[in-house]
């Protein structure tokens, strides 16, 4: 279906070079405009500032090397952050007694057919495209109804109704990563088993096992950036991982002459080495994690104004991007979310996000046309020319009120199965000088049912039911580093009960967070979300493996509705 062309190809090109005089340089640490250098005598080692999680730039003060974007604190003298992510270290010459650091740029440059084809690209919803000649049809990261995120995000529009015949039409399905809002299990419920469905090849397979445990026979995993050209097709293409640890990923192809990227919601995608392209597809608003709103280390104050830094920040981000790749045409994508249901109105009011018309400047200054979803869903291409836009004519899928979903969730998941939770830690095979607290309470995150620890220093993680849960005096007793997290029950039961990934919970503003130390727990996080995750899609040992699955409720729920609908007339 796919043959292997070779690796992508890159333009390699001098940009420009640092020239730092050693006589300038004191002992020890040195903080720089662009570089952190040790200067341990003889030898030196040097990093930029660039923050390896988010791309925010590393402020020293006070000897401490922070990112304000999320925390991330990086230690020079051991070359890794506080968490245990390594920083790769810069390479450097020393001459005439000047340290000498080239700024290289590199540009990928993807293999095109000399055949041209007419385009078509239709936005569904989010981060669901659809890409279509007359030659193939490929959708990316369709999520069309329902939640995600255990209830937390919504989709902000209606779904036009004829997704489901769309999608089975296509040749193939390229999902990005494991994040529900792109890898949805109720809306790939309704596409045809057999049809091949695209996965980057990660070291730990999690998009790939979570596919197949949906029943998917034909996952295709493709390794990043090689080149793969669909067989008797113009179409070529290459996978680009995020330029961080997660497992993460876009994709960029050319048709023909016309060349694309969906960077979809990647950081630094390809590592900041960003192609030329025609039509740059991308996410825009932020907002989409919950960091910091729900993060307890922070008062109300600090939670706005880091949110609110780290809006703008995407968008300044964003923008040196669009700089930087020059497309003709921009689509912004993948930021089409709310949280809907009453019980987060709190956090939808407080968790602000870019709109596509903070983009109109940066784009009219590059000559850039955006390509507004708002007011199209089809773009029709040729000859790297944007031909025609129009509004599909389809009405709308009529999806199941929220508030059903939400009253789905609860019901579904209301027993706790302690001896299930013990064996699911214990099983987990995570060892990290880490204490995990963890409450099981209401929409409020108040009133707990179940208060639990779990100990990951021993070789077997250590579970253990806590009576009388009062935070500040069990936490003077514990000697790890503490997450103290308090998830609304139903979902951290269903996140638990199915083996899905822990970030469903962070992310979908479904759990409160204190740290201590304040510093993110990225193992643990990569841990559960990546590699501690369903091989099959259903519980193992809870009597709730029997509470109807979601896909059946949402059938019957959907058929009672039609046939009311019916019975008024």
């Amino acid at each position: 279906m796919f043959t292997l062309l070779g690796n992508l190809k890159h333009k390699s090109s001098k940009n420009d070079e640092s020239k730092i005089p050693l006589k300038e340089l004191k002992s020890g640490v040195n903080c720089l405009d662009d570089y952190i250098i040790l200067n341990q005598g003889d030898t030196f080692k040097i990093y930029d500032r660039v923050c390896d999680h988010n791309g925010g730039k590393i402020i020293s003060k006070d000897g401490k090397h922070i990112c304000p974007m999320h925390r991330w604190e990086f230690d020079p003298l051991k070359g890794i952050y506080k968490n245990g992510i390594e920083k790769k270290e810069k390479k450097f010459e020393i001459h005439n007694n000047n340290i000498i650091i080239e700024k290289i740029k590199e540009t990928p440059y993807i293999t095109q057919s000399v055949k041209n084809s007419e385009i078509k690209i239709r936005f569904f919803n989010h981060a669901f495209l659809q890409v279509e000649t007359k030659d193939f049809k490929f959708a990316t990261d369709p999520w069309a109804i329902g939640p995600s995120f255990n209830t937390g995000w919504w989709l902000k529009y209606k779904t036009k109704s004829d997704w489901i015949s769309e999608l089975n039409s296509c040749n193939f399905i390229y999902i990005s990563h494991n994040h529900p809002d792109h890898l949805h299990p109720l809306t790939l419920n309704k596409i045809r088993k057999d049809i091949p469905i695209i996965v980057p090849a990660y070291k730990t397979d999690c998009t790939g096992i979570y596919v197949e445990s949906l029943g998917f026979k034909n996952v295709i995993r493709l390794e990043l950036t090689k080149e793969y050209v669909f067989d008797n097709t113009n179409l070529i293409l290459s996978i680009l991982k995020s330029g961080d640890f997660r497992e993460d990923s876009g994709i960029y192809f050319s048709i023909g002459n016309f060349t694309s990227l969906f960077s979809v919601d990647t950081v630094m995608i390809n590592f900041n080495k960003l192609p030329n392209v025609d039509l740059f597809a991308s996410g825009f608003a932020g907002g989409a994690s919950g960091y910091p709103l729900m993060y307890d280390n922070f008062n109300k104050k600090e939670q706005i104004a880091i949110s609110e830094n780290n809006r703008k920040f995407l968008l300044k981000k964003k923008t040196i991007m669009l700089k930087e790749i020059k497309p003709k045409y921009f689509l912004p994508y993948a930021g089409f979310f709310e949280n809907k249901l009453q019980r987060d109105i709190k956090i939808k009011l407080m968790n602000k996000k870019n709109n596509i018309s903070n983009y109109f400047k940066a784009c009219k200054d590059i000559g850039s046309e955006i390509l507004n979803i708002e007011n199209n869903d089809e773009f029709y291409f040729k000859d790297k020319k944007l031909l025609k836009k129009l509004s599909n004519k389809n009405s709308y899928f009529k999806d199941i009120p929220a508030e059903n979903y939400l009253s789905f969730f609860k019901n579904s998941y209301q027993k706790i199965d302690n001896q299930y939770l013990k064996e699911y830690f214990s099983q987990s095979n995570f060892k990290d000088d880490l204490t995990l607290l963890v409450s099981l309470v209401d929409n409020n995150f108040e009133n707990s049912e179940l208060d639990f620890e779990v100990d990951f220093c021993k070789a077997f993680p250590k579970f253990n039911v806590i009576k009388n849960f009062k935070f500040n005096k069990i936490k003077k007793n514990i000697k790890n580093r503490i997450l103290y997290l308090k998830c609304r029950k139903e979902s951290f039961l269903n996140t638990i009960y199915n083996k899905e990934p822990w970030e469903d919970l962070s992310i979908g503003f479904q759990c409160k967070v204190v740290r201590e130390p304040n510093v993110y727990n990225a193992k643990f996080w990569y841990h559960f979300t990546n590699k501690y995750i369903t091989k099959k899609n259903v519980r193992m040992v809870s009597e709730c493996s029997n509470c109807e699955s979601i896909n059946t409720f949402f059938d019957k729920e959907l058929f009672l509705k039609e046939e009311k609908s019916q019975n008024k007339f």
